[in-house]
């Protein structure tokens, strides 16, 4: 129960409306305990007709005579039910209001705690299921924050209330009513740790629908390239088949539950009621019934508690999984923090790096780049080139060594003061679903309309942006869908023109453009490059041949450097590199 516990702390804050809440109940559940009065009441007028003489209760001292107008019978039951209907809608509202705001504040927080989470916490797990833990998993806790919370307070004081009226109407044949209600709770236990179990499993094939979902709809262009349409149905429906056999499983085990339980609670009322068929007036052993009614149904609503409480806790699990995962790239607020015009040089000292103990990426780094170099990073596939510039962004810590800005060690550097630092403009142009000039300013989102439109210019943006029918407010679609290549990559460019960083990244920027928008895109990052810290990762040799200097890595080690013409003369990896792309 740690874990539902844990879940009831997103209540605390909202204690004063679930005190009142509870106060709500309190009156609903005295309301259902004088539901067989009124039974009573109408009954016993009946048999008196113009009379309600009470006067057949001999175990009930302070009830040995008492009569009054059966004119009183319909205002007392107008107000029995206006009294459990007033207090039972403020209940529920006050109640749907705290749960409501708890899992608001349960989305809020994971979210947040997922944004934060650093690179190698994404590497290990799939999007699809962390957005289904984010919308799903949370989203059926509500019951479980709301209904639960209701049911356990009001339910247990309907039955409080209820007991003293059983025994009030039925004397001792009440006994047998009462003793099969410990029985009852058999059931409830067993069949609640199974429906746990079942959920759990069922939620994790859920997670797996959405992440099969956002892999094909991500993919379409492939899966329909490949005329893959009926194995990604077929895949789909097998993970969805085996989601709705877990489901079907979980709901035979819940329905059970309530059925269980009338039977049991019908065998201790027929036995109260062949006893006092024979020793109660008409009036009592109505109220008798009837109270004994009242008082096995909130058993009935405890045993869906307990289903919804076991439901909820698979799903907690799963939400504090993430919550408790922490980020192995931790912000020190406390750490330095460099100004742009500070920045003189980058160094990696003997850096070496492991995503996993004893597979090495990358071996004995080391080399620095200055203020205004441009330093070109080529090798084959695998060899480790992005693994290097990641290390300069602090997605990841080094394993051995130490990457360092003008000598300090970037674990000593405020991290969101380091990657203010540092610009990036990678191949896959990552744009988002707002418009050009959001996405423009989306590292600076306080820039002036007319600084996103300078950045724009200096990208060589601003006339196709001017050429769309909203301009700067023109919505680009999921990742940019509605722009070209070309288009894309200059607005990547003009948002770090916009930030104006001392540190640039390039990852191979033009390598999908056609030759038309490569020549503009290679001209807008000449522009971008002046006069910074500059790291290029080349795939195509051609792009780096004014590079102040190139590294080349093989198989994560450093095998040679220099510039394009000493490195083709020194021959090597370099040299075989060029050939192979220029056909010599």
């Amino acid at each position: 129960m740690g874990t539902y516990r844990r879940l009831l702390a997103y209540v605390w804050p909202y204690r004063r409306r679930l005190g009142v809440a509870t106060l709500c109940m309190l009156g609903v559940s005295l309301a259902n305990a004088l539901i067989s009065v009124t039974v009573y009441v109408t009954l016993n007028g009946l048999t008196n007709r113009n009379r309600v003489v009470i006067d057949n209760i001999p175990h009930a001292p302070f009830l040995s005579r008492f009569e009054f107008s059966a004119h009183w019978i319909p205002a007392i039951i107008i107000a029995v039910f206006l009294l459990h209907s007033v207090f039972d809608y403020f209940s529920k509202y006050l109640m749907a209001g705290v749960g409501i705001r708890a899992i608001r504040q349960i989305r809020d927080d994971l979210y947040a705690h997922l944004v934060k989470l650093d690179m190698d916490f994404y590497s290990r797990g799939r999007t699809g299921d962390l957005i289904s833990r984010t919308l799903n998993d949370v989203g059926s806790i509500q019951g479980a924050i709301t209904d639960v919370i209701v049911d356990s307070i009001q339910q247990p004081m309907t039955i409080l209330f209820n007991v003293p009226m059983v025994f009030l109407w039925g004397g001792p044949y009440a006994v047998f009513a009462i003793l099969v209600f410990p029985l009852a709770t058999i059931p409830i236990i067993y069949l609640g740790k199974r429906l746990r179990r079942l959920t759990k499993r069922m939620q994790e094939r859920s997670s797996d629908i959405t992440a099969a979902m956002g892999e094909t709809l991500s993919g379409i262009h492939v899966v329909k390239a490949f005329n893959q349409e009926d194995y990604e149905i077929s895949r789909f429906q097998a993970i969805n088949r085996s989601v709705f056999d877990f489901f079907k499983k979980s709901v035979k085990n819940t329905a059970i539950q309530r059925p269980l339980i009338e039977v049991m609670g019908a065998i201790g009322t027929a036995f109260a009621v062949w006893f006092a068929l024979k020793h109660l007036p008409a009036d009592r052993f109505g109220a008798f019934v009837g109270s004994l009614f009242i008082f096995y149904e909130p058993l009935k609503k405890l045993s869906k508690v307990n289903s919804t409480v076991q439901q909820s806790i698979a799903s907690g699990n799963r939400i504090f999984e993430i919550l408790d995962a922490e980020a192995k790239i931790v912000e020190d607020p406390s750490g330095v923090r460099l100004d742009r015009e500070e920045v003189e040089h980058v160094r990696y000292e003997r850096l070496s790096f492991e995503y996993e103990p004893g597979r090495r990426i990358l071996s004995e780094i080391q080399f620095q780049v200055s203020r205004g170099e441009v330093l070109a990073i080529v090798g084959p596939s695998g060899a480790g080139k992005t693994t290097l510039v990641n290390l300069l962004l602090r997605f990841y810590d080094p394993t051995e060594g130490a990457v360092k800005i003008n000598g300090i060690d970037l674990r000593e550097i405020n991290l969101r003061s380091l990657r203010d630092l540092i610009g990036v403009v990678t191949q896959e142009t990552v744009l988002f679903n707002v418009s050009v000039a959001e996405n423009i300013a989306y590292g600076m989102p306080n820039a002036t309309r007319e600084e996103i439109r300078r950045a724009a210019e200096a990208a060589h943006a601003d006339g196709f942006v001017q050429e769309l029918p909203k301009g700067y407010d023109t919505l680009v679609g999921e990742r940019g869908i509605k722009l070209s290549g070309g288009q894309r990559q200059r607005l990547a460019i003009a948002r770090a023109i916009l930030r104006n960083p001392p540190i640039l990244i390039l990852d191979e920027a033009t390598s999908h453009l056609d030759t038309e928008s490569e020549r503009e895109v290679q001209r807008a990052l000449e522009y971008l490059m002046e006069g910074r810290t500059v790291l290029v990762i080349a795939h195509r040799l051609s792009t780096i041949q004014r590079a102040t200097k190139i590294l080349v890595l093989d198989e994560g080690r450093i095998v040679q450097i220099g510039t394009n013409e000493s490195l083709l003369k020194e021959g090597g990896v370099y040299k075989r590199l060029h050939d192979l792309q220029f056909n010599l």
